[in-house]
C-alpha cells in the first residue's frame, strides 16, 4: 500500500458576472494538483525549508507567485509598497532573486522519484455562464477524478489525502461539502475507493505542497498569459522545464489527462495543444 499527497492552489478568480476590468486582471481560474507520494514530503519540505533559509526568506511566510510580479512592478517604478499590502515583508528583496527563488523550488521536484501535475483552467472571457459554486464544483471534479483514476492503477490498497489551500470561510465550506457529496455519490466512474473520504484546508503559508502548486498553478498562467500581446517568457520556460514534464499523461497524451479546460470545449483545446506544441519545438 502506497499513500499519496496531492497539494492543490488556485491562481486567478472566477465570478458568473464579469465586466471588462475584472477579465483584464483575472483572463482565467486555474487549479493545479500536485501528487506526490507520502514518504517522499520529508525530504521535499526539508529542502524547501533549507532553501528559503539560504535566501534569507522568513520560513514561516509564503512568497506567492503573484507577489513576484507586484514587487517587481513597484521596484520597476522606484516605488514604496504600501503598508498593509500582503507582500511589504519582501520590500527589501531583489525581485530577481526571488523570481530564481521560486524556480530554484520548482527545481526540487526533479529530487523526487514521483510526482504527478494535474491542471485545471477556465477562460473567463469565453466560457458559459455558470455560477461560482457549479464552476467550482467542476473543477473539483475533474482533480478527483484524475486522482482517483491515477492511483487506482498501481493497486487497490492506495491512498490519496487531498490539501487545499483556504480561499474564504464559505468556499471552504462548499469545497468540502462537494467532495463529501461526490465521494459518497460517485459520478462516471462509480465511486472514489482511493482518496480519503474528507478533504483537508491548510494554510499555505504553512504547507510546503500548497506552496509548490502555487507556482505550478503560476508558471500555467504564463502559458495562458503569453498568448496576449505582453510576453511571460520567464514563467513560460520555468512551466517548461518543470511542470510540463511531469503532467499526468496516459499513452503520452497530457489533453484532457493532465491538462483539462473547464467546462470541455475541444476547440480551444486543440487551439492551446496547437501553440504548445510550436513553443516546445522552438524551445529544443
Amino acid at each position: 500500500m502506497s499513500i499519496f499527497f496531492g497539494f492543490s492552489d488556485e491562481c486567478g478568480s472566477y465570478k458568473l458576472n464579469k465586466n471588462k476590468k475584472y477579465l483584464t486582471v483575472h483572463p482565467h481560474y486555474i487549479r493545479s494538483t500536485l501528487l506526490i507520494k507520502a514518504d517522499e514530503w520529508k525530504k521535499i519540505n526539508k529542502a524547501f525549508t533549507d532553501l528559503k533559509t539560504l535566501y534569507n526568506l522568513p520560513v514561516e511566510k509564503e512568497v506567492k507567485w503573484a507577489y513576484l510580479w507586484h514587487l517587481r512592478n513597484y521596484q520597476k517604478k522606484g516605488q514604496k509598497i504600501p503598508e498593509g499590502k500582503d507582500f511589504k515583508f519582501l520590500e527589501s528583496y531583489d525581485y530577481h532573486d526571488l523570481i530564481e527563488f521560486v524556480e530554484r523550488s520548482l527545481a526540487l521536484l526533479e529530487t523526487i522519484e514521483y510526482k504527478k501535475v494535474i491542471i485545471t483552467h477556465t477562460d473567463n472571457a469565453n466560457c458559459p455562464r455558470i455560477n461560482e459554486k457549479a464552476m467550482l464544483k467542476m473543477h473539483l471534479q475533474e482533480h478527483m477524478q484524475r486522482i482517483e483514476m491515477q492511483i487506482q492503477t498501481r493497486t487497490e490498497e492506495n491512498l490519496a489525502v487531498l490539501f487545499f489551500d483556504p480561499v474564504s470561510e464559505n468556499t471552504d465550506r462548499h469545497f468540502r461539502d462537494i467532495y463529501f457529496e461526490l465521494y459518497n455519490s460517485g459520478d462516471f466512474i462509480n465511486s472514489y475507493k482511493h482518496i480519503k473520504d474528507s478533504l483537508n484546508i491548510e494554510n499555505s503559508h504553512q504547507s510546503v505542497g500548497i506552496q509548490l502548486a502555487d507556482y505550478v498553478s503560476g508558471t500555467f498562467s504564463a502559458i495562458l498569459k503569453g498568448r496576449e500581446p505582453k510576453n511571460y517568457d520567464r514563467g513560460k520556460q520555468m512551466f517548461f522545464r518543470y511542470v510540463y514534464p511531469n503532467l499526468r499523461r496516459y499513452n503520452g497524451v497530457i489533453w484532457g489527462i493532465g491538462i483539462r479546460e473547464v467546462p470541455s470545449n475541444m476547440a480551444y483545446r486543440r487551439e492551446l495543444a496547437i501553440e504548445m506544441d510550436s513553443e516546445i519545438k522552438g524551445n529544443k
